[in-house]
């Protein structure tokens, strides 16, 4: 569905036709007016998530038959095409936190950008970072009205730092894979400020059972809360974490 850019002024107008169109080549979208609580964000999103992931899956097999034996490479699941319930969370429990204009917020993992989307809406200063190439257009597109407060990079969270740190992280279910909680643990310690925090949205997995008690030996207090991730939705758990 092609939606109205959310501005009439004509430079910002070209910039997201533009965008659009670009993503639109690849990625059939939809685009709706998202509540989160007071705050309301035009969001646009892949309009069948399942689809791109079944293309990644055809293109994975047939580039085995053309090169049957061949050094296997890592496989970009494209997680970022969904809209997850933890993202919605994680952005409604943003609307409700008060932000300055020196608020720095990092939008980790970022998908489309959702939740550091709403971080810009409420007046706090964002980046958002994401491994992947298309989610990061998102991101661009769904923070063009707020984009004199948001930053957009890629970044691979394992082997990548940046040169400053943040008074809040937010990360809408990135704690999925086990093996990733060593990196997440070290890359945290390395980006929050002294009386910062983390803010991780998790959806019930078992994973999320076990990294409570995982993380709390790695010099972190962990308090646990819920949001509702949509009106008549299921509600996400909602981690805040701080250094000890």
């Amino acid at each position: 569905m092609n939606a109205a850019p959310p501005s009439s002024n004509s430079v910002h107008d070209g910039i997201y036709r533009r965008l659009l169109a670009r993503i639109q080549r690849k990625y059939p979208t939809t685009t709706e007016d998202l509540d989160l609580g007071g705050v309301t964000l035009r969001f646009t999103r892949v309009a069948d998530p399942n689809r791109v992931l079944d293309e990644v899956a055809a293109e994975e097999d047939r580039r085995e038959k053309i090169s049957p034996i061949r050094l296997p490479e890592p496989q970009h699941l494209p997680y970022w095409a969904e809209l997850w319930e933890s993202a919605l969370g994680i952005a409604a429990v943003v609307t409700k936190m008060k932000f300055t204009p020196s608020t720095r917020v990092l939008d980790l993992g970022c998908g489309m950008g959702l939740a550091g989307a709403a971080a810009a809406a409420m007046g706090a200063e964002v980046m958002l970072v994401d491994l992947e190439t298309p989610a990061l257009l998102f991101a661009k597109l769904n923070c063009l009205p707020l984009r004199r407060r948001v930053r957009i990079r890629q970044l691979n969270w394992q082997a990548d730092r940046l040169n400053e740190q943040f008074d809040l992280i937010l990360g809408a279910d990135i704690l999925y894979d086990r093996k990733q909680w060593k990196f997440l643990d070290e890359f945290f310690k390395a980006h929050l400020a002294k009386e910062g925090s983390v803010l991780l949205g998790e959806p019930g997995r078992q994973s999320g059972d076990l990294f409570v008690p995982w993380i709390a030996q790695r010099g972190w207090n962990l308090r646990e809360g819920s949001q509702l991730a949509r009106p008549q939705g299921k509600a996400i758990r909602v981690f805040s974490l701080t250094r000890v």
